[in-house]
């Protein structure tokens, strides 16, 4: 990550300055709170530029990782709406409307716990007057997480787009209401240049046609009214039907139930930003959990009514073993069912001693979202994996610290299982639990899920325990491993109704 330079930690203070000429005319009718905030930033941007240019800011800038914020938003199936969307989880410390949020706000500690509790990226504020925000907290939250950051500000010009990218931002905001077209064009040309996604807020019906004539890829529709402060859920569903089919659609403001959640993909909208519900909550992290409901997987399936039991629990995840055990099936057998299960649900394939390059063709002839290793795989064999598709790694409990922190940078989830033999993964055999929320703590932006002999009657003590906001069960679910069919359908439910309320009750 380059080195910031010239940053400072003092606040900007409000200013009546006046705007100079080459400042970007704004539209007409724009909130007063807004022109206020708009003036503060401008004077906070003459006086930035006094200490670092934007030459230096666009030079660290083209020196860093990029992370691909609209990949992290779009349906694991193009085309194909999930059950839930996409969750961009906001580091928020103040509003203006409601003052002071939260007091204690360790970014690190709170990006991380998002990440680990599902989000798929992470709107961090920078605004520092109003909402309490600084520009090093993208680099606190980068550091912390491997999810994609966008800078909530409000920004006017080029400068302010470099400083985001050089300061660890893969997204801005950029808002409707504050910007000419003119204006608006320019900055998402910078956008481009700088390899910056450009989140486009608007609130009506004339800022969404505005912002599909300039071509926006991504636009959010924020439910707050700038002008009065009431929110109003149904405007992104009123504004979603004009979203042209390519672009991402993201609802903001006011979302507080998984209900909520449910209403904007059934509208059409990809994601949520996420920002009160969570951040006034005790533990912001528990609370996206509880939105989102968990983390269910459903592993060794083998049988057309296996897929049914799994859509009808309205599982997260179906697991087919394509390895040597009494669930195992082949690559022929497996793809029917596989194109069978509902589009949001996630389709993993398990293996254990396969070569990668037969993993990677097994995955792609059968339409696999994510590679689940048992075994005695290397780092390397999880970075060749992971170069085609998302990898979880088995680990065997208790878990060495050492093979987490070396798998971290390749598995995008830890699946926590008892060893029996050697061998993880349909052993029926749980572990103790009491000893992952101390993994948790040494490894907190990890996603962990628990498996290893879970089943309706065991899975609430589990979680309980636990507090893992995933789990995976197997054998405590069928008839007979592989018999036909694998799974008891009533067993599959009772699974996930027991998971889903244990998770609200964390």
């Amino acid at each position: 990550m380059p080195v910031l330079v010239g940053l400072k930690n003092q606040s900007v203070m409000p200013s009546t300055a006046s705007i100079s000429a080459n400042t970007p005319a704004t539209p007409r009718g724009i909130p007063s709170v807004l022109q206020q905030i708009l003036s503060e930033r401008q004077t906070a941007v003459q006086q930035a530029r006094q200490r670092v240019p934007e030459e230096e800011w666009k030079r660290q800038a083209q020196q860093r990782e990029r992370r691909d914020f609209l990949q992290a938003l779009r349906p694991v199936r193009p085309g194909r709406s999930p059950a839930l969307p996409a969750v961009i989880a906001e580091l928020k410390r103040a509003s203006p409307s409601r003052g002071l949020l939260r007091q204690d706000f360790d970014v690190a500690a709170l990006a991380a716990g998002y990440q680990a509790a599902g989000a798929a990226a992470l709107s961090v504020l920078t605004e520092e007057t109003h909402f309490q925000g600084r520009l090093e907290y993208l680099a606190e939250a980068r550091a912390a997480t491997r999810l994609p950051l966008l800078r909530k500000d409000f920004i006017f010009s080029s400068y302010q787009i470099w400083e985001a990218a050089a300061a660890g931002a893969d997204a801005i905001l950029l808002i409707a209401a504050m910007l000419d077209d003119a204006t608006w064009a320019a900055l998402l040309g910078t956008a481009r240049e700088a390899g910056v996604a450009a989140l486009c807020e608007v609130h009506d019906q004339e800022e969404m046609q505005r912002a599909i004539r300039l071509g926006a890829d991504c636009i959010g529709v924020n439910n707050r009214d700038l002008h009065t402060f009431t929110v109003d859920t149904g405007c992104a569903l009123g504004l979603a039907p004009l979203l042209p089919p390519t672009t991402l659609g993201v609802a903001e403001s006011g979302l507080k139930t998984r209900a909520d959640l449910h209403a904007i993909t059934a509208a059409g909208l990809h994601a949520a930003l996420i920002g009160e519900t969570c951040m006034t909550a005790p533990v912001p992290a528990r609370a996206l959990t509880k939105l989102l409901g968990g983390f269910v997987k459903v592993c060794g399936l083998t049988t057309a009514a296996d897929v049914e039991a799994v859509a009808a629990a309205g599982a997260d995840a179906a697991g087919f073993v394509f390895a040597d055990s009494p669930r195992a099936i082949t690559p022929e057998r497996a793809r029917p069912l596989i194109a069978a299960l509902p589009a949001d649900v996630l389709r993993v394939g398990l293996f254990r001693g396969a070569d990668t390059s037969t993993i990677i063709r097994i995955a792609a002839e059968c339409g696999l979202d994510r590679v689940q290793l048992h075994g005695a795989y290397t780092t390397a064999d999880g970075a060749a994996i992971a170069s085609h598709l998302p990898v979880w790694r088995a680990l065997a409990v208790p878990a060495n610290a050492a093979e987490i922190r070396a798998w971290a940078p390749h598995a995008e989830r830890f699946v926590l299982d008892a060893a029996v033999a050697g061998r993880t993964g349909g052993n029926g055999v749980s572990f103790d639990w009491d000893t992952v929320p101390a993994l948790a703590r040494a490894f907190p932006a990890l996603r962990f899920i628990v498996a290893g002999g879970l089943n309706p009657s065991n899975v609430a003590t589990a979680i309980a325990r636990s507090g893992a906001f995933a789990v995976d069960a197997a054998s405590g679910l069928e008839n007979a491993p592989g018999g036909q069919p694998g799974k008891n359908a009533a067993a599959v439910l009772a699974f996930a109704h027991a998971a889903r309320e244990a998770f609200q009750a964390l």
